[in-house]
């Protein structure tokens, strides 16, 4: 087991984790919500996340967006989330997708690809 998910599997054990390595999971939306979730399943050991936002870091985030920070604004959210996760975890499995989910885009996601709990 990496190192860095050693706390996490005396937790949850060795089954689980190999679980977690082995799901991928969509975010839809890296703002409040989202950015703490892809960092909550990044740091679980979930290995491949797809993030999946259109909108850019703005000042006006920096006090309730994990992403945002003064070196991450005018940076698409999903691609400041992507580099965040690299630097946590650097062998998890990252998709962006600079999009919004609506009726126009739905047809880019398979959602077949997706782990579901």
């Amino acid at each position: 087991m990496d190192e860095k998910f050693i706390r996490s599997e005396l937790l949850l054990g060795e089954e689980a984790m190999e679980k977690l390595k082995n799901s991928r999971v969509a975010i839809f939306g890296i703002g409040g919500v989202g950015s703490y979730t892809a960092e909550a399943l990044c740091r679980s050991g979930v290995g491949a996340l797809d993030f999946i936002d259109n909108d850019k870091v703005s000042v006006s985030n920096i006090n309730r967006q994990l992403i945002a920070l003064t070196s991450t604004v005018g940076m698409y959210k999903t691609e400041a989330m992507a580099k965040r996760a690299k630097d946590i975890n650097p062998d998890v499995k990252i998709n962006i997708y600079n999009m919004f989910f609506i009726p126009e885009t739905s047809s880019e996601f398979d959602f077949s690809q997706y782990d579901y709990i």
